[in-house]
């Protein structure tokens, strides 16, 4: 194996220059290569639904609710002064260095941090607190909404179901959904040539600027336009989205748009039968081991009693009749409903973990997809944005090409951010979530500042521990 300088790192990914992240809500950023192009009135790739305003850097209010979390350790203070939780860093101090002044800097309550070399959980940290109003450290093992990150998951559901025959690739969203297609018929004659393969790799046609906003995160507007009652329902989104003009030829060019995903998860549900959640409960999460992940809730109030609470910067309109004004990260998008498939996944960062060994193709830990459909997940689209691209968008993922394709993805809602990154030529993986995000206005250069900080920590580490913490996360 070959350990690659963080220079070169950084530089693969296109971190140096902009930031990447998916499922927003408007503290939006762009794909972080150079080279990839996007639509930057979607804010953010995964969930990305644009604010009617724009939050100020000062939070204006905080839940009132602390999770019920224990932390199985006693905590013990970072350089900074940050609480951190979780078995000892081993001779691994980067991540006490540098996460601690990343969330503090960023006036974020705290975070997780999780590393796997091959299919070994080396290292796994909580810094800081659960919520903006409580003084509860968080445990390393603590669920936090991974925003975007669900996208992957989604993707392997896709996967699973074309691997085992029960759809194919090239089979056309509109004759699956034919149900969902508005009874005036489809808004652009080129939804007919929208293809499984074109919704998962965002090459579908649907842009977030042609429509004029992200459905995901206007719940109300879309019910409005249905003639429903708010909060939309997934298939009214779906049936909203049937009736729009497409931006470009299905298959002719990359575009982030949650929306793809969202259809993603009414295909699942076709042809299984199976509610979305269940369907990737028993045949994705489940057989990983990652068996504490569920599609989130939307109400602060219905949190699981282990998940972080979010920091909020502004208050918002509840999508639910009757909500009133509730802070942003509890009314901006709907986790159960449209949003469930681009974004709507709780889980830890150590969940994660366990996804990625469920497709690394190691052999220490049998994987859910064969050797043929994860090059499928990895293939580069043949678009002409993707041509000589030093990474480009897979099924699910960000993919920088090798015979060990690394993979990568951002995560982000109001009140949340995630990072996941495969390191395929090492075997490594790093995994980290928050609970807090930017302003819409300092967003990109966070998000980048981020990427950069977690990468610095990660590729300094030249030996990991010898040792293995999955058992302790069960």
């Amino acid at each position: 194996m070959r350990d690659p300088s963080r220079r070169a790192v950084l530089a693969t990914l296109g971190l140096a220059v902009t930031g990447f992240a998916g499922c927003s809500g408007g503290d939006g950023g762009t794909p972080s290569a150079a080279s990839t192009p996007t639509d930057t009135s979607t804010g953010t790739p995964t969930n990305t639904l644009p604010p009617t305003a724009t939050p100020t850097a000062t939070p204006t209010d905080t839940p009132t609710a602390t999770p019920t979390q224990t932390p199985t350790d006693t905590p013990t203070p970072t350089p900074s002064g940050l609480p951190a939780t979780g078995p000892d860093p081993a001779g691994v101090e980067a991540f006490d260095d540098a996460v601690p002044e990343l969330v503090t800097t960023n006036g974020f309550p705290g975070a997780t941090v999780a590393v796997m070399e091959r299919d070994r959980l080396v290292f796994a940290r909580g810094y800081g607190y659960a919520g903006p109003a409580t003084d509860t450290p968080v445990a390393p093992g603590a669920l936090f909404r991974v925003g975007s990150l669900s996208k992957p998951v989604t993707a392997l559901a896709v996967l699973t179901l074309a691997e085992r025959g029960a759809l194919s690739l090239e089979d056309r969203a509109t004759e699956i959904l034919s149900d969902l297609v508005p009874d005036s018929g489809l808004g652009d004659e080129r939804l007919a040539d929208v293809t499984v393969r074109h919704l998962v790799r965002q090459t579908a046609g649907f842009a977030n600027r042609s429509i004029g906003f992200d459905p995901i995160f206007e719940p109300r507007r879309v019910a409005q336009s249905r003639g429903e009652d708010s909060p939309a329902s997934a298939e009214a989104t779906v049936t909203f989205a049937f009736d729009q003009s497409l931006a470009f030829d299905p298959g002719t060019e990359f575009r982030y748009a949650n929306v793809n995903y969202t259809i993603l998860g009414r295909i699942v549900e076709a042809v299984t039968g199976t509610d979305y959640e269940q369907f990737v409960t028993d045949n994705v999460l489940s057989p990983v081991g990652a068996t504490r992940m569920h599609i989130g809730a939307t109400r602060e109030s219905n949190l699981h009693e282990d998940e972080v609470r979010y920091l909020s910067r502004q208050p918002v309109q509840s999508p639910f009749p009757d909500g009133g004004e509730v802070p942003r990260p509890y009314g901006a998008a709907v986790l159960s409903k449209a949003a469930d498939a681009p974004g709507g996944w709780v889980g830890s960062a150590v969940d994660l973990l366990r996804v990625v060994r469920g497709v690394d193709g190691l052999a220490t830990t049998p994987d859910i997809l064969s050797a043929e459909t994860r090059a499928t997940m990895t293939a580069r689209p043949d678009i002409a944005q993707w041509d000589g691209a030093t990474q480009y968008y897979g099924m699910g993922w960000f993919v920088v090409p090798g015979d060990d394709p690394s993979l990568w993805h951002n995560g982000s809602l109001p009140g949340s951010y995630g990072f996941l990154y495969h390191d395929g030529e090492n075997d490594r993986t790093l995994a980290a979530l928050f609970n807090g995000r930017w302003p819409d206005a300092q967003f990109r250069r966070g998000n980048a500042r981020a990427q950069r900080t977690l990468l610095d920590a990660f590729t300094s580490v030249s030996a990991w521990p010898d040792r293995d913490l999955f058992d302790q996360f069960d």
